[in-house]
C-alpha cells in the first residue's frame, strides 16, 4: 500500500485528534482536586480534630426531643502524652482520661460513661457540641441518628419512666365489695310507700 499525501494528512489529523482526548481526559486530575485524597468520614458519624485528638464516626443514638442520648464513635490521642479529653453537650460533660497513643471507642464504653441527659433535636440533625483536649476547644455538631437502622437499634437509650395520673383499675369482682372509706357517707332511706284514700 502506498502512502500518498492525502492519507498521511489524515493520519496526522486523527492522531492529533487522539492525543487531544487523552490530554483532555487525563488533565481532569491536573485541575480537579483528587476524592481520594480528601479527608472524609464515611459513615453517619463526623470526623473532626482537636489538636492532636482525633474524633472518628462521632455520632449520637437516640429519639431526641428530650430524651437520653448515647454516644458512639472513636476518640484517639495521637499525641505523645497522656490527654483528659471532654466532650460538653446534651446538658452534661463527659471527660476520659486517654493515655499516650491510646483510644477510646464509644462503643465498648459502659452507657453512664457516653449518654447524656438531654437530646434536644430531632434524629436527622445536628446536636451542638464542644470537645476539648484540656488546651484547645472545637465546637462540633453531632449528628443525631435514631433507631431506624439496625446496626444503631441495640444503643439507643431506653426512655426514662415519667410519673402518670392513670387512674388504678379496680377488678369487676370487687367492683361491688363495699369498701371503707373512713368518711360516714350516711344510710340512704326507702321512703315509705304513699297510700291514697
Amino acid at each position: 500500500m502506498r502512502f500518498t499525501p492525502k492519507n498521511r494528512a489524515q493520519r496526522a489529523a486523527a492522531a492529533g485528534v487522539i492525543a487531544l482526548a487523552v490530554l483532555g481526559v487525563s488533565s481532569c486530575s491536573a485541575v480537579n482536586e483528587q476524592a481520594t485524597v480528601r479527608e472524609y468520614s464515611p459513615s453517619d458519624g463526623i470526623v473532626e480534630n482537636v489538636g492532636d485528638v482525633e474524633l472518628r464516626n462521632i455520632l449520637m443514638v437516640s429519639n431526641g426531643d428530650g430524651e437520653e442520648g448515647r454516644l458512639l464513635g472513636t476518640v484517639v490521642n495521637a499525641s505523645s502524652e497522656d490527654v483528659e479529653f471532654s466532650l460538653a453537650s446534651g446538658g452534661t460533660t463527659l471527660t476520659w482520661n486517654i493515655e499516650a497513643g491510646d483510644k477510646v471507642v464509644f462503643e465498648d464504653a459502659a452507657a453512664a460513661e457516653v449518654t447524656v441527659p438531654n437530646v434536644d433535636v430531632k434524629p436527622g440533625t445536628g446536636l451542638r457540641g464542644d470537645a476539648s483536649n484540656g488546651t484547645e476547644t472545637v465546637e462540633v455538631n453531632i449528628p443525631v441518628v435514631d433507631g431506624t437502622l439496625a446496626d444503631y437499634r441495640e444503643y439507643l437509650p431506653t426512655p426514662s419512666a415519667a410519673p402518670s395520673d392513670v387512674a388504678t383499675m379496680v377488678p369487676s369482682d370487687e367492683a361491688g365489695a363495699e369498701q371503707d372509706t373512713g368518711v360516714d357517707t350516711g344510710v340512704a332511706e326507702t321512703p315509705a310507700p304513699v297510700q291514697s284514700n
